[in-house]
Parts: structure tokens; C-alpha cells; sequence
């Protein structure tokens, strides 16, 4: 076939005018009414004199989305021709007419080849233009029409993508609200990139999976840094096979390491031919890398429509996934490359807050919270929302906590009870030693990211970033309380998750029961307080039948999920002996809650009876103290039926009311009121 002209729009308009004048000078009828189908030919000649509707610019955009298509000679004339129609209607008329068909006004590759080269062009080297492999139809930059008619191929009407067609026009199409894809701009640091990055679909060969990590990363760098390095080279290389990030930062290195803006969509959503379609060339002609999350949530079945998709994408393909176990079996054994990215730092999570919301000092904040980069802007706009609302100008750090807890995300709320923390240090009554114990809990958490990281005890202290802590004591002596003074001292929320609950009698729900608590509290930053946990520690004995054995199981797959939970596990039991030794040693804190002497049951009604609260002179707490042993949850019951019984029969709340709630507390608790306890009061039982 001779060489394709370099075509232009002018030259095409040329063309067809050419075209047009010998239609109509060949017609052997041209007074025949029907001739055309209503077009003709004095119209035909008309149209086809008309001054070009062309906009000026339009072959600048012509030549630019060819060659980032990667368009041939050829190719970007019969582009050129296909394009006509959607950036002049004139040109649908008249190819209405060329084909002697009104309802035939998209170009056919017969036309396109008739006029590209007229007689020199041979019509299959044309429609190999369209081929399924080749640039125009692989990055879906156009489609052949077919329906329950269907032409010959070289007659099938040729459509333009609506993507490229208003590229060529110069508009812009917005992503429909639950399309397959959505966009995101370029980052404001890429890496170590220096401009955007071209997907030249370069083959590098097979490589296995592996951790790609530090292979040329400088010491001086964070993790994340040489994750995002890494991917960066692998990506201006154009890597031939898919790229996987793992990590909860994932999507935001992967912005980094692209240096250029980024289409986003579902990895599940690869088989849909048309969507990738797509996807190719909008990465092709807006210069976009495809980034594609999901994969953790891939199932077997849907596995050859991903592999299929991702052959005939021909760029490099990030795909996110929150694990690299999951990212190791998602795609079965397709060849990938795994890239390990880590949690942003506690230094990365300090700079991120500071400079996304302007204060001075945000370690406390970053320490509290640990949350991925996107994860702290969504919490800087609630902060900066809740301090506007206030009337204020910068978010306080109680804007900041509230914006981090919601950013937090969990779905931890269907699955336990979340807890208001309203109590403070000041409502703990309990030995100096146990009040420390408790300190150190806060302390823990509030500077763990500092300890570790920046003074550099994670180099030389093999452990998670979790802590596990066992709160053991009697029922009412202050477990609970314990927990939400903490989480109210660090601004953490606090689920509460009855044990009892959870284990099950059937052999391994327990496990898939604790399995779901813990996997709906990752990223969620909570304090999650296992109650009554001598439900699970209780059932542990001598190893006598199976349910023994898997007593035993169930506690060690709790300690192994426990430990990889990176927030706080507080574990509360009645009976500390229930738990062995070597489970002991396995936790961060083990606080006792003794049963309150004399001094504190005498401290514990002071607090519980409120200020404001009508207190009759007869009131004596130091006998209510002495003589009644009763822990601070059932001393806190008691004061609170004194107040109701006292609103019921006056103004105030005098001894005898007190008396009366103790004996209903007693009767709660099994105890006898013997007339010695009460003395002379005994009588107001009656």
C-alpha cells in the first residue's frame, strides 16, 4: 500500500468536498426524488461548499491525542476522518449521502479508506487500522457499531469515544456519581519524580513476587519513603507487570510515587470490557496512571476477568490492597510485584497535621491517633469545621481529637457497645499504687510513638505498637470506670465487648466471633474493653476431651489477636487466678482493683452523693462506711435509690433513705440484713 498522507482536518475537509462533487457528477438519475434518502445531490454540493465549522484549534488537539495515543501515520488520518462528524454535523449529512444512506452518518472503514488515499488505499490495510489490537479500537479510542443488522465489517458504522470526542472540542466530561471510575489530582510531592510519568508499556520481563523494598533506598530514608522511590522507578520504567501496594497508606504513597494524577476505580470492576476501555484511554490522553483498590475483597471467580484486564490495560497498574497477605493470593499466580507500604511514621503523622491544619505541635494528636495521611486530612476539615463553627480561627486539640476519631474508621458500633467516657482521675478511688499503674496506661499510649520511633527502642525491642492490659478485681471495684478515665484522658473511644457474648459452645465460632470484633476495629484507634472475661478464662481445667483442648485454643487465638491489634485490649476479669502465668507474662499491664477499705467506701459516698443534692443533717457516711462493705458499683446503686426514695416521700434525702437503698442492695447481692449490721436503723428495713 502507497504511504497514508499527512492529513489535517483542512485536508480532510478537501476531500470530502472532492468526494462529494464526484458522487454527485457520477449520478446516473440525479432528478431521482429518493436519491440519497432525501440528501441531494444540489444539497450534498452545497453542504460540502460551506465554509468549514472548524474550530482553530481543534488540529492541535487532533495531533496531541495522537500522539499520546500512539497513533500511526495512517492511524491519525483515519482518526482525522472519524472525528469530522463531532467537530463539524455538517460532516454526518454528508457522509450520509457518500454512503447513500441518511441513517448511515458515521464513517465507515470503506469511506475512511476511500478518503484517506481514494483508489491507492486497499480497503484491508485500512480496516487493519481497526483491528482489535491496534491503538485506535485497544485504547478504546473508537468502537465499531454492531446490532441485530450488522453490516460487513467494512461497512459498520465507526464511533467515536464521547472521552475523545470532547477532548478533540476541548471539554471536559465529568465522572458520573457512581461510575466505574473517579480522578484525583497529582500530588503536591511525588518522590522523587520529576514530571509526570508517560505509561510507555516497556516490557521488563517476568518477575515473581517479592518485596521490592530498600533495593535502592538511602538509609536516611523513612520507610514510606523508599516504598514510594521504589514504586516511582518501577512506574518510569513502565513496568509490565502489576504493581501491588500493600498498606493502609497505600493510596497515598501511591499519589507520591506517581508524580501525575491518577484514575481511580474497583479492581472487581476489570472484567467489564467497556470500563477498561475506558480506563486505557483515559490514561493514555489525560496522562493518568490507573490505580485500582478492592483487592483484598477479590474473589476467586472474578480472578481471569482482573488477569484479563489488566493484559489488555498494556500500562502499569497499581493495585491496593490493605495486607500483602492479601495482596500475595488475591490474583492467584499471576506474576506481580508486591511493594510493602508502611503506616506513615509518628514524625510523617506530625508533619501531615501540621501542615494540613496549621498548628504548632501536633505530637500529642499523632501520638493518640494513628492514622493514615488521608485519614488526617479528613480529620483536619472536621476539626477545621467544628473550631469555624465555634467562631474560632484554628482548630483547638479537642478539634483535632474530634476530628480524628471520626476519621477513625471502625465498625466496631455493630458489633459492641460504645461507652460516653464522662469520668476523670479525680473520680478513681484507689491505692496510689493502682492510680500510677493506670498513669502508666496513659503514659503508654500518649508517648508510644515517640519512645519508639524517635528515641529508637523499636530497633532494639522486638513488639507491636498495641498494649494489653488485664483489669482484675471484684465486680464494682472500678474496672470500667478505669477504662473510660483513660480513654477520656486521651480523647480515644472506648467500645465495651461482653465476652460472654462471644464465646460460643460450638467448636471454632469463637475464634470467627473474635476474628470479626478485631478486624471491625483496625484503624478505628479504640480502646476495646473485653468484659467479663471470665467467661473464657473460666472454662479452662485439666485437658480432659476436645471442648478442653479448645478452651485453650480460644484463649491463645484472643492473646495472637490481641497483640496484633495496634490500639489498646483491656481485659477485665473477677478472678485473676483463672489466668496462667504464662498469659500474664504475655501482657503490657496487669493492674489489681481491690476491694475498698473503710476510707475509701466513706470516699467513694462522698463523691456519689452530688453537691447540689438535698442532704439531711441525720446522714452519717462513716457508719454507712464502716458497717456496710460494699464495693464502689454497689455503693454507686445505693446513692442513687437513696435520691429516688427521698424525692419520692420529700425534699431531702436523710439517713433512713440511705439505710433503706443498702438493704435493697443487699437483697440484690444475697446478703442477709442482720439487726447488728444496722442497729438502731434496722427498723427503717421495715
Amino acid at each position: 500500500m502507497a504511504e497514508a498522507p499527512d492529513l489535517d482536518l483542512q485536508a480532510v475537509e478537501a476531500r470530502i468536498q472532492a468526494a462529494v462533487r464526484g458522487v454527485a457528477a457520477s449520478d446516473p438519475d440525479p432528478t431521482d426524488p429518493f436519491r440519497g434518502l432525501y440528501i441531494s445531490d444540489d444539497l450534498a454540493l452545497q453542504l460540502a461548499a460551506e465554509p468549514p465549522g472548524l474550530d482553530a484549534t481543534a488540529g492541535g488537539r487532533l495531533d496531541e491525542a495522537a500522539e499520546r495515543l500512539g497513533l500511526t501515520a495512517l492511524e491519525r488520518a483515519a482518526l482525522a476522518v472519524v472525528a469530522a462528524p463531532h467537530l463539524d454535523p455538517r460532516y454526518a449529512r454528508l457522509f450520509a449521502y457518500l454512503h447513500d444512506d441518511v441513517t448511515r452518518k458515521l464513517p465507515s472503514p470503506r469511506l475512511v479508506a476511500r478518503l484517506i488515499a481514494g483508489d491507492r488505499a486497499e480497503v484491508p490495510n485500512v480496516l487493519a487500522c481497526f483491528a482489535h489490537d491496534r491503538p485506535l479500537r485497544r485504547l478504546g479510542a473508537v468502537t465499531l457499531v454492531t446490532g441485530d443488522d450488522v453490516p460487513p465489517l467494512a461497512d459498520r458504522g465507526i464511533r467515536l469515544a464521547d472521552r475523545l470526542a470532547a477532548h478533540l472540542v476541548g471539554a471536559e466530561l465529568d465522572d458520573p456519581a457512581g461510575g466505574h471510575w473517579r480522578t484525583a489530582p497529582a500530588a503536591r510531592t511525588a518522590g522523587d519524580t520529576s514530571g509526570q510519568i508517560a505509561a510507555n508499556g516497556a516490557s521488563q520481563g517476568a518477575a515473581g513476587k517479592s518485596s521490592a523494598n530498600g533495593s535502592t533506598a538511602q538509609d536516611t530514608q523513612s520507610p514510606s519513603e523508599r516504598a514510594v522511590a521504589e514504586l516511582s522507578r518501577l512506574l518510569r520504567a513502565g513496568a509490565s507487570v502489576p504493581l501491588i501496594l500493600a498498606g493502609t497508606d497505600a493510596p497515598d504513597l501511591a499519589a507520591r510515587a506517581a508524580g501525575a494524577p491518577l484514575l481511580l476505580g474497583d479492581a472487581r470492576r476489570l472484567a467489564d470490557d467497556a470500563a477498561m476501555a475506558e480506563a486505557r484511554l483515559r490514561c493514555r490522553l489525560e496522562g493518568r496512571v490507573l490505580v485500582l483498590d478492592g483487592l483484598d475483597e477479590l474473589v476467586p471467580e472474578h480472578r481471569a476477568g482482573v488477569i484479563r484486564g489488566i493484559a489488555r490495560h498494556g500500562e502499569p497498574v497499581i493495585l491496593l490492597a490493605r495486607t500483602t497477605a492479601a495482596a500475595s493470593t488475591a490474583l492467584g499466580d499471576l506474576t506481580t510485584l508486591v511493594i510493602d507500604a508502611p503506616e506513615a511514621t509518628f514524625a510523617e503523622r506530625c508533619a501531615a497535621w501540621q501542615s494540613g491544619s496549621g498548628v504548632d505541635d501536633a505530637r500529642d494528636v499523632s501520638a493518640k491517633f494513628r492514622l493514615s495521611l488521608r485519614q488526617i486530612d479528613e480529620a483536619i476539615a472536621v476539626a477545621q469545621t467544628a473550631a469555624r463553627a465555634r467562631g474560632g480561627e484554628a482548630p483547638t486539640a479537642e478539634d483535632l481529637d474530634l476530628g480524628a476519631r471520626q476519621a477513625s474508621s471502625s465498625l466496631l458500633g455493630e458489633l459492641a457497645q460504645h461507652v460516653e467516657p464522662r469520668h476523670r482521675w479525680d473520680d478513681l478511688v484507689l491505692p496510689e499504687r493502682q492510680l500510677d499503674h493506670l498513669r502508666s496506661i496513659a503514659a503508654h499510649l500518649r508517648h508510644r510513638d515517640r519512645v519508639l520511633q524517635e528515641w529508637g527502642y523499636e530497633d532494639t525491642i522486638t513488639r507491636g505498637h498495641g498494649l494489653k492490659a488485664l483489669f482484675a478485681g471484684e465486680s464494682g471495684t472500678g474496672k470500667t470506670m478505669a477504662a473510660q478515665v483513660i480513654a477520656r484522658e486521651l480523647g480515644l473511644d472506648l467500645y465495651r465487648v461482653d465476652l460472654a457474648t462471644v464465646v460460643s459452645k460450638y467448636i471454632g465460632e469463637t475464634e470467627k466471633n473474635l476474628d470479626r470484633i478485631f478486624t471491625a476495629a483496625e484503624g478505628s484507634n479504640a480502646i476495646i474493653f473485653f468484659d467479663e472475661a471470665d467467661a473464657l478464662f473460666g472454662k479452662r481445667s485439666e485437658v480432659g476431651d476436645a471442648h478442653d483442648r479448645y478452651a485453650n485454643i480460644e484463649v491463645s487465638y484472643l492473646l495472637q489477636k490481641m497483640e496484633g491489634y495496634e490500639g489498646c485490649v483491656v481485659l477485665a476479669t473477677n478472678f485473676q487466678r483463672n489466668i496462667d502465668d504464662a498469659f500474664l507474662r504475655r501482657l503490657d499491664y496487669v493492674v489489681d482493683f481491690p476491694f475498698p477499705d473503710e476510707d475509701d467506701r466513706k470516699r467513694i459516698w462522698q463523691l456519689l452523693l452530688p453537691e447540689r443534692a438535698p442532704i439531711a443533717d441525720d446522714v452519717d457516711l462513716a457508719f454507712l462506711a464502716e458497717r456496710f462493705k460494699l464495693a464502689g458499683g454497689a455503693i454507686r446503686n445505693a446513692a442513687l435509690a437513696a435520691g429516688y426514695l427521698g424525692a419520692s416521700e420529700g425534699d431531702e434525702i436523710s439517713m433512713r433513705h440511705l439505710v433503706r437503698a443498702v438493704g435493697l442492695e443487699y437483697a440484690k447481692l444475697g446478703r442477709l440484713t442482720i439487726e447488728a449490721d444496722f442497729e438502731h436503723y434496722h427498723e427503717a428495713l421495715r
